[in-house]
């Protein structure tokens, strides 16, 4: 009996190579994506990813493994281009802002004051129009831009009251770097100062800048109202964020997973739309809770300052879009 014992040891040891064999052959074939973002834990945003990513593991019987990455630790948003055309990131939120620098005809959508109100801003996330725009950024960039994603109204925060566009003049003002937020301040003649997002409250704080925009989740989550006073409605660009899948993470999918993937996202963002819509007015009431003075301002005079600057064209839209963008609002703005 002993002399077989050595043949028994080696068909165990071969049956547990074939088991670690067929382990990892089941393991290849999960695809294991990041989703990077730069939102803290807590944001809507987050949510979405999360739940998106948990129904599309369960769609796919969990051979699809999304990993959301939150809060700038895979990059910051300026970076997330060559991540995602690296395949070190697989899955993003990125601003319309920062896509534009891709495809400039995006920048319609961060025109200011090209929308009139929400109203005009869902429409148009709806729209042909965009849905053009984003096939052109698919084809420029090479990536999957899946769905647009509401995500405020960007508002002025000061530490003085700013009713007019005179009252910008030399203003120290943060705004990121993108070409629609230094757009908005330097029509307005302010001094637009752009650091790192994490720098901003210190900087607040120790008055080296006198205001900021953004929309009002972003003030409420960063506490900015302990640093600044005065909360004044601009809405001077309804923003969006793309959910862009890179182009060798798309390429992996089968055509069902793609599509069950878009289906997810697009369901899933209509959810984060009306959760933000609903979060803006929350939002407000928050901040005069805090002892902020929130006051609307005559946009229409904003309007005209930035249009002695720059037109949409110049800005970087296809002539006639900006028509079919007011048309969309019932008429010129």
């Amino acid at each position: 009996m002993k002399s077989f014992l050595p043949w028994r040891r080696a068909g165990v040891l071969l049956m547990a190579l074939g088991g670690i064999a067929a382990s990892a052959a089941a393991q290849a074939q999960v695809l294991q994506l990041k989703w990077g973002h730069v939102f803290e834990p807590g944001s809507i945003f987050h949510q979405q990813a999360e739940l998106a990513a948990r129904k599309i593991g369960e769609q796919s019987e969990g051979k699809i493994k999304i990993e959301v990455v939150p809060s700038s630790k895979l990059g910051q948003e300026g970076d997330f281009a060559l991540m995602l055309a690296n395949d070190s990131m697989q899955i993003a939120y990125v601003g319309q802002a920062t896509l534009a620098d891709v495809y400039p005809p995006l920048r319609l959508g961060s025109y200011p004051f090209a929308f009139k109100d929400l109203a005009h801003m869902r429409k148009y996330l709806a729209s042909p129009l965009l849905a053009e725009l984003m096939k052109g950024y698919d084809e420029k960039s090479g990536n999957h831009m899946v769905a647009p994603v509401y995500y405020g109204a960007r508002q002025v925060t000061s530490s003085k009251p700013l009713q007019k566009p005179e009252d910008f003049r030399d203003l120290r003002l943060y705004v990121p770097d993108a070409s629609a937020y230094q757009l908005f301040a330097t029509a307005l003649d302010a001094k637009p100062i752009t650091l790192p997002f994490m720098s901003l409250y210190g900087s607040l704080k120790k008055g080296e800048v006198e205001a900021q925009e953004n929309p009002l989740g972003t003030v409420k989550d960063k506490r900015l109202y302990e640093v600044q006073k005065y909360v004044q409605l601009t809405g001077h660009i309804y923003d969006t964020l793309g959910i862009v899948i890179g182009k060798a993470a798309w390429a992996k999918l089968t055509p069902a997973q793609q599509a069950m993937v878009e289906k997810t996202l697009v369901e899933t963002a209509k959810w984060t739309n009306v959760g933000v819509i609903a979060g803006e007015l929350e939002d407000e009431q928050f901040l005069r809770g805090k002892g902020m003075t929130v006051s609307p301002v005559n946009r229409q005079a904003f309007l005209e300052r930035i249009a002695k600057r720059s037109t949409p064209e110049q800005f970087g839209a296809r002539p006639g879009d900006y028509a079919k963008l007011q048309a969309l609002g019932g008429g010129a703005n």
